[in-house]
């Protein structure tokens, strides 16, 4: 009977640390694994990251007929994303905030190669289950 009792106290404990936690905590992760994955050259596992609508866009913007590469559109833009991925050296989480009950914007800094900082702007959303990215930007400070 006692062990029953620390274990609840242990479980209680958890769920109120989790309820503590930044509700936009898993979209960080998720543009964290989205980095990641274009620096390892994933682009495969990158695109399973971003809502179809977005993928869609992307895809619709690469400017290579399809059938001159007979890949599939998703496969050129997983081509793409892990090309790109090269040139990061570094990232950190900037900030995120949540902007509605299953939508937050996580700002990201990202050192290429050759030393130059920029900052981006990733729109995710949750879908029933998990995190999608919908949108990413370049992101542009207010002026004064």
């Amino acid at each position: 009977m006692r062990r029953g009792g620390v274990v609840l106290l242990i479980l209680l404990a958890l769920i109120a640390i989790k309820s503590c936690a930044d509700p936009y905590g898993d979209a960080e992760e998720v543009v964290e694994e989205f980095i990641d994955s274009i620096r390892e050259g994933e682009g495969m596992e990158a695109v399973k990251l971003l809502h179809p609508s977005f993928r869609d866009t992307l895809t619709a913007e690469v400017k290579m007929p399809v059938q001159f590469t007979e890949l599939k559109p998703s496969q050129l833009l997983a081509c793409a994303l892990s090309t790109m991925g090269h040139g990061i050296e570094d990232f950190d989480i900037y900030s995120g905030e949540l902007i509605g009950e299953k939508t937050a914007l996580v700002k990201v800094k990202i050192e290429d190669k050759d030393d130059i900082e920029k900052i981006f702007t990733f729109v995710v959303m949750k879908d029933t289950e998990r995190w999608y990215i919908v949108d990413i930007s370049s992101f542009v400070p207010p002026k004064k």
